[in-house]
């Protein structure tokens, strides 16, 4: 921990990756307060969760509003900004993603910069870099590369891409501030606490057998604790600041998630469905219309800019995907 900063925001601190980061700062000796769209009669519940005493505060605040924001910036150092929102299904009002994703980081950025805060962590997406899912083949992207957002994507993508924008145009309008985002693609790996969400339900599926089979898509996971991880390193190490930390590992298809489950004993499907069939079942399957511009085709990351200015090394695909299951299971 550097001397000057001490106690951090982190927003979102009840999402899948907002506990991990919140619980990854925690163990560093931060204070850590917290921001969640929950109502104050759960905070002691969220707060036992962690079980950090007066190093842990809980504040609600919602990305759409000003209500509380301010208050939620007395005292402290930096903000690691993890909010945002995700949905397995395509809206039908792409606001719905937008406009809490892109406002919601400028507010944000707004209320902290006024309260004299100039550190900054923003978790993005490689939706901002490559899009949410692949639409060329054998298409390498580097942390250089933006999402085009005139083309076909998803809301979700525009999401990530309108917001990573709009944060960087802060940073250019009041240079005295430093900014790192994470870029992390598909994220798996264990629950911290609380329950999954969306963030898991790739693994969600296989497991628990909703599809006769897998369409022939591929994501380029990285491990929930690994992110975490990464934005801690992006608030200590100054030599990070400006930087896009991409996070991605080699990638892998559903059917191969499956084979790793039923290899460790899991009753799974490990069946390919062909992309006529896919593209079929999109028209009545809501969740299978984000996924048939990506068939067949395959998204590779340079993640060396992020290897060698942090030194970071990705978990196995085996050990994010079992982790994940069991932490399922068990919730």
């Amino acid at each position: 921990m550097g001397e000057s900063i001490q106690r951090v925001l982190i927003t979102g601190c009840t999402g899948f990756l907002g506990r991990q980061v919140t619980n990854e700062f925690l163990s560093r000796g931060y204070f850590v307060r917290g921001t969640t769209r929950s109502l104050e009669e759960t905070h002691e519940g969220i707060k036992k969760d962690f079980n950090a005493g007066d190093r842990f505060e809980v504040c609600s605040a919602d990305l759409l509003s000003d209500d509380g924001w301010q208050d939620a910036m007395d005292g402290i150092d930096a903000v690691i900004h993890t909010a945002s929102p995700f949905s397995a299904q395509e809206p039908k009002d792409e606001q719905v993603l937008i406009r809490p994703a892109r406002e919601g980081t400028v507010r944000v950025l707004t209320h902290a910069y006024s309260a004299g805060i100039r550190k900054f962590v923003i978790t993005s997406s490689t939706a901002a870099i490559s899009g949410a899912t692949p639409t060329k083949k054998n298409q390498t992207y580097t942390h250089e590369n933006w999402t085009d957002i005139e083309q076909n994507v998803s809301a979700y993508t525009k999401s990530k891409t309108l917001a990573e924008k709009a944060a960087w145009k802060f940073i250019e309008e009041n240079p005295d501030a430093k900014l790192t985002t994470v870029n992390p693609n598909v994220i798996f790996g264990p629950l911290h606490s609380g329950s999954s969400g969306t963030s898991l339900r790739i693994i969600e599926s296989i497991i628990s057998s909703s599809y006769p089979g897998f369409p022939k898509i591929s994501f380029a996971p990285v491990d929930v604790r690994d992110v975490a991880w990464m934005h801690a390193e992006a608030l200590e190490n100054e030599d990070l600041v400006g930087e896009r930390l991409m996070m991605s590992s080699t990638p892998i298809t559903m059917t191969q998630i499956a084979r790793i489950l039923k290899s460790k004993g899991w009753k799974v499907t490990t069946r390919t469905l062909p992309n006529t069939l896919v593209k079929f079942m999109a028209l009545f399957i809501k969740e299978a219309r984000l996924i048939t511009s990506g068939l067949g085709t395959t998204s590779y990351y340079d993640c060396s800019n992020t290897i060698e200015k942090t030194g970071w090394k990705s978990k196995s695909h085996e050990e994010m995907i079992l982790s994940a299951a069991e932490s399922l299971r068990d919730q």
